[in-house]
């Protein structure tokens, strides 16, 4: 079934140095709930390249609710959405990658979105710029960006949907086979299956992060980036919530005085536009914990013990966050902001006495303060707990090479985080989508912040490495961003000795708590 939805453009963005490959199917869907099966090609000449495939199922104008985010939109034209035909990926390449003396390290994007909006489609993520980049450097690369199902389509689980077959975790198995695929066949573009890097951004990120350990399997890529986001930031649903979840659907859906076979099969016949259009905004389609994919939820202390997390010894990392990635909680989350205050109070007293009123004062939280004063101070502390803490965290346990770095870059345009370093603008300066609306020492920013990630691609030091007794962050700001900026953000002198004397678990539990009040 397909539909057509929000806006995308088809067009390379790089110019003549680039070759894309649009639209090639990774993998087969029986039905919208199947397992994913892996498709085969032995020819590059099989695939049509000319448009990009199906997107997977999710709210209209969702693309337009991230150029929101960005405070910026790009030219857009009409696509279409699938909820059997959209597995498919886009490959972008040097036009004279077949020619090259070696085979090129391969990145692999997978887009954020909260696992329920997204597609390789959307211009903010053509690769081709930096790409052309790479290759301008003299370390070429080829990219790849993945489409997998969302929603209801990627996460929607349950005990009586596994016992009759339908397996948890659809969307992060989507990745695995497409990552699988890309190991098997992107020699045939050019690439080098033995150097893949995976890099994903927010809900991307924390997908990146469950691969290297999904299931029994090796993972399909020897080094990674995380770009503001970790399963430390978006913990996976314990099974019975995500059972809770099943029955809610199930019942604003209508089926819940079926037999359970044929509540299952009523749910998976149904069409899957209908099913997303009863269902309210807000449910949360999230990574399950369950048997066969994600086996257990790895908190702050357990990583920092570094005893039972069986973190990879041959994996490098890449990790790091923006200054006010919460930004992206103030849009989502708007509705909690009345009663903010007291719900907050409320419960650091439950989770951090008797460290509350050092908690409160050290983000100038009074309670003299009206809801709208108090708001921007706990989205402060929330990215402290939900990025900025996480990155660090991971960097400092990981067991590979491991580099950290901080976007504090703040966003020059219109809105209402003008001049403040926001979620999803980090992708932004990557893909070089934007370097017409910047200034010339913020195109230059993007272009150094591409580079070193470039480099990371081609396992180079993009810049100094995390280590024992010295753990370096590299800050990304242009002089244009320093007198921009009109709040003193990313002030780690603060949180990582506050949130060792409260416990950053239960600091975690604080703002888990006031997400669900």
């Amino acid at each position: 079934m397909a539909l057509t939805s929000h806006p995308v453009s088809n067009s390379s963005q790089g110019g003549d140095g680039v070759k894309q490959w649009l639209g090639i199917k990774y993998a087969a869907l029986q039905h919208k709930f199947a397992e994913a099966q892996l498709c085969e090609y032995t020819d590059i000449k099989t695939f049509d390249d000319s448009n990009h495939g199906l997107s997977a199922i999710s709210p209209p104008n969702a693309c337009e609710h991230e150029f929101g985010l960005i405070q910026k939109s790009l030219p857009v034209t009409k696509f279409s959405q699938s909820d059997t035909e959209c597995l498919n990926l886009n490959i972008t390449a040097p036009a004279d990658a077949l020619h090259a003396p070696s085979a090129l390290p391969v990145f692999v994007f997978i887009h954020g979105g909260g696992f329920s909006i997204g597609s390789n489609a959307w211009p903010q993520y053509d690769q081709a710029r930096i790409v052309t980049l790479s290759k301008e450097l003299g370390i070429p690369v080829i990219g790849v960006g993945i489409n997998y199902r969302l929603g209801p389509f990627g996460f929607l689980t349950s005990k009586e949907l596994q016992d009759h077959g339908y397996s948890a975790n659809n969307g992060l198995k989507d990745q695995q086979v497409a990552l699988l695929w890309i190991k098997k066949h992107i020699a045939l573009f050019g690439g080098d299956p033995n150097r893949i890097t995976c890099m994903g951004e927010s809900a991307g990120a924390v997908s990146t992060m469950h691969q290297i350990k999904l299931g029994a399997g090796t993972p399909s890529f020897s080094q990674f980036i995380s770009l503001s986001g970790s399963p430390l930031m978006m913990r996976p649903l314990p099974s019975f919530v995500a059972n809770d979840i099943y029955q809610t659907v199930t019942a604003i859906l209508g089926l819940q005085d079926l037999s359970a076979a044929d509540r299952v099969a009523a749910l998976s016949s149904m069409p899957a536009t209908e099913l997303l259009m009863k269902l309210p905004p807000g449910l949360p389609f999230l990574p399950v914990l369950d048997e066969r994919t994600i086996k257990k939820d790895t908190g702050f202390a357990e990583l920092a013990l570094d005893t039972k997390t069986e973190l990879p010894e041959n994996i490098n990392m890449l990790i790091g966050s923006c200054d006010m990635d919460a930004s992206i909680f103030g849009i989502m989350l708007a509705s909690k902001q009345t009663g903010c205050l007291k719900r907050f109070v409320e419960i650091l007293n439950e989770f951090a006495l008797p460290h509350t009123s050092e908690i409160l004062r050290a983000y100038h939280i009074t309670p003299e303060m009206n809801d709208s004063e108090a708001w921007p101070l706990i989205l402060h502390f929330a990215n402290d707990i939900g990025f900025h803490a996480p990155a660090s965290a991971y960097a400092s346990a990981w067991k590979s090479t491991a580099y950290q770095y901080r976007f504090r870059e703040p966003n020059p345009w219109e809105g209402p985080w003008k001049g403040y370093a926001t979620h999803v603008l980090d992708v932004a300066y990557l893909f070089l989508n934007y370097t017409e609306d910047m200034s010339k020492s913020q195109a230059e920013l993007a272009v150094e912040f591409a580079t070193d990630i470039i480099r990371f691609i081609n396992g180079k030091a993009p810049f100094q490495k995390v280590e024992q007794g010295s753990k370096f962050v590299k800050e990304y700001i242009s002089e244009d961003g320093k007198t921009l900026s009109r709040d003193k953000e990313g002030n780690d002198t603060v949180w990582p000795a506050l949130f060792s004397q409260a416990g950053y678990d239960a600091m975690s539990g604080v703002w888990a708590k006031f997400l669900s009040s």
